[in-house]
């Protein structure tokens, strides 16, 4: 049993000093692009043809001066939003069996289809939803293919990823400075960086891959935030991301219930909370589909 435990103390340390090197000088975006410093360059020049501040160069690269060097390596923040995508969806039913159907008639096909729902003004529709695609030319075949096979109604939507105050999945943590500005403080603990700007509570959490320093998780929270540009409101959210997908009530506080919206795409989920008066937002949840 002491081995055992020994070894368990063992593997923890490993994991907490691994975490510190990771997230080191605010580190933690190791796939950033980098600009390398030549003859000639400023931080106002270099912050002009990307689009930045100096300001910001500063502060994601830790630079507590405008000195900089030739052969310096710079950060600079992967700003490009992702690519939208294609999905091919048709049909709208009262009833998940019609929609079943219709799916279970398209695979007989070998078209890969899949029932999705969508709850408006409380209730739920059944839709076909026909594959996800990158490039639009071959959602339009797969179109083709569906209204060929039944499925008249069928048409192209493009989504963009889910998102944060434009930070996704597969973002960096420069991006999510840029996004939520820089914290007073943070707290580390393995993969996970809580980032405080008012308030006792954390505003923002963010789930880390020790390997490239992506985010593969994200949680904000609206009351210890000083943002003008994330919705707060039911209202708001709607206007945003739109209907969604699912609608749930959960547990909250002691004997409270809390409402939640589910967005579901691209096996990416966002969990959408409200408080007790079912219209001010206690946070928001991006993560993979479990």
């Amino acid at each position: 049993m002491r081995k055992i435990k020994r070894f368990m103390q063992l593997g923890l340390s490993i994991l907490l000093m691994g975490s510190l090197l990771f997230f080191a000088n605010g580190s933690g975006y190791a796939d950033d692009a980098s600009v390398t410093v030549k003859k000639g360059d400023t931080l106002y020049s270099i912050s002009k043809k990307y689009n930045l501040t100096v300001k910001e160069l500063k502060e994601f690269n830790g630079l507590k001066n405008n000195i900089i060097y030739i052969g310096q390596k710079l950060v600079l923040p992967v700003l490009n939003e992702p690519e939208p995508m294609y999905s091919v969806i048709g049909g709208s039913f009262t009833k998940k069996d019609n929609a079943i159907k219709q799916v279970d008639r398209l695979k007989k096909e070998g078209i890969d289809a899949t029932v999705t729902t969508k709850v408006i003004n409380d209730k739920t529709f059944y839709r076909i939803q026909a594959g996800v695609f990158t490039k639009k030319a071959n959602a339009e075949k797969q179109k083709k293919m569906v209204q060929k096979n039944g499925v008249k109604d069928a048409y192209i939507a493009a989504y963009k990823n889910l998102q944060i105050n434009e930070v996704h999945l597969g973002s960096t943590y420069s991006k999510v400075l840029l996004q939520f500005g820089k914290p007073i403080k943070t707290e580390d603990q393995l993969n996970v960086r809580s980032l405080y700007y008012r308030g006792e509570g954390a505003g923002v959490r963010v789930n880390f891959n020790m390997k490239d320093g992506s985010v593969f998780g994200l949680q904000a929270y609206p009351e210890y935030l000083e943002l003008k540009t994330l919705p707060t409101q039911k209202k708001q959210v709607i206007n945003e991301y739109g209907y969604p997908n699912k609608v749930q009530k959960t547990s909250c506080y002691e004997s409270a219930t809390c409402g939640q919206y589910i967005y579901q795409f691209n096996k990416n989920e966002l969990i959408i909370q409200f408080d007790r008066d079912g219209k001010t937002v206690q946070y928001f949840d991006l993560r993979k589909m479990p």
